[in-house]
């Protein structure tokens, strides 16, 4: 077993012996990301996460429960078109490479299915990143290249585990996707308590997690969004447990993943069973440089402007939050709060777009700064 890194901003001459770049875990409007998962997003940025609760708290906002924020979702800006144009255009021009391109919605694969209906994506692997609940923590599976004539009973079936399904289905599951030849199966960032079950509930899960079905995962992740600790961590946790490391990019926005995959092969399958036999490498790129703060900033940035060539006319970020009706149905935040935004809310996005403006990018860069350290 063997992963290796490429530090693309200090010597890419490595990379002239591969010929394919791979981006792995993306998401598209087709994914739902939860509203209570931005809360601890926002308390890295301190000065931010301070001047948010003081409106919400003069507005009378900062009672709303969790519970309430976990209820509504909102989608990424992107396409499955244009993620995948995206992807494939920074694999062809930075890497110089032939590009592949493995879109993972949350547990779902309509940006596949879209995406093999047209000619020039045909050869598009059928992925998704699976919600695994487990342990009393939850996990994120990156299942790559299903068999497409069986993809949809796959995720129906991984959807009832998800729902509440009992362990022998998760081993089930794990067992049949890995036995199919070229598929690939990563745990992806592997150590982010995704749900907030808390530390040691979240690592006693994944130690038996890995014991109990570690023979089915081919690789571990590591994540262009996690800190570099903890990327560091996954990376000895592979050579720990003979598991490789691929990257992934996790990208929600409209910035190309920084952190891509290297391969001799020439399309997913040989990807996938390079890794399976052990041997990765990783290619991190220049943006992986710049601060992890200010990156998650730019994504959200992105979430909140206006996108007017939406694909769905979801222009507004307001079209793309949803809520489930009292009643029943679910409602966009365009259509319960129509042109009137509390006022907190309103302050928060104008805000987010003063310091979007490329004038204060050097005092932003500046002030969202990390003393950790890089690899």
């Amino acid at each position: 077993m063997s992963t290796d890194l490429l530090l693309w901003w200090k010597d890419r001459s490595a990379g002239r012996f591969f010929r394919t770049g791979v981006s792995l875990h993306s998401h598209t409007l087709h994914s739902r990301e939860y509203l209570s998962s931005i809360t601890p997003y926002l308390d890295r940025i301190r000065w931010l996460a301070w001047w948010a609760r003081r409106e919400a708290r003069r507005h009378g906002l900062d009672d709303i429960p969790r519970a309430e924020l976990s209820r509504a979702w909102w989608t990424p800006p992107l396409a499955p078109r244009d993620a995948w144009a995206l992807e494939k255009t920074q694999i062809e021009c930075a890497l110089q490479k032939s590009a592949l391109v493995s879109i993972t919605d949350h547990d779902n694969i309509e940006a596949a299915v879209e995406l093999r209906a047209a000619s020039e994506s045909r050869d598009t692997p059928v992925s998704l990143e699976w919600t695994v609940p487990y342990g009393g923590s939850w996990f994120h599976f990156g299942v790559h290249n299903l068999p497409p004539e069986g993809a949809r009973f796959l995720v129906e079936s991984m959807r009832r585990y998800t729902e509440g399904g009992p362990e022998e289905l998760l081993a089930g599951l794990l067992h049949t996707v890995s036995v199919f030849p070229d598929t690939l199966l990563v745990l992806n960032h592997p150590l982010w308590d995704v749900e907030a079950a808390g530390p040691e509930t979240h690592r006693l899960a994944l130690g038996r997690l890995l014991a109990r079905h570690g023979r089915w995962i081919h690789a571990l992740e590591f994540n262009a969004d996690r800190p570099w600790c903890e990327n560091r961590e996954t990376l000895e946790m592979g050579r720990a447990s003979g598991l490789p490391v691929v990257g992934g990019g996790d990208r929600h926005g409209c910035h190309a993943s920084p952190v891509l995959n290297l391969t001799d092969a020439a399309d997913f399958a040989g990807f996938a069973q390079e890794v399976r036999a052990g041997r990765s490498v990783i290619a991190l790129l220049p943006r992986l440089r710049e601060s992890r703060k200010l990156r998650l900033f730019e994504t959200a940035c992105d979430v909140l402007r206006d996108h007017p060539g939406h694909a769905r006319g979801w222009v507004r970020w307001t079209d793309r939050v949803f809520y489930p009706r009292p009643g029943g149905g679910i409602a966009s935040l365009s259509e319960l709060w129509g042109r009137r935004q509390p006022g907190a809310v309103r302050s928060f996005v104008n805000l987010m777009g003063l310091l979007r403006a490329q004038t204060v990018r050097p005092a932003l860069r500046w002030a969202l700064a990390e003393k950790e350290a890089a690899l």
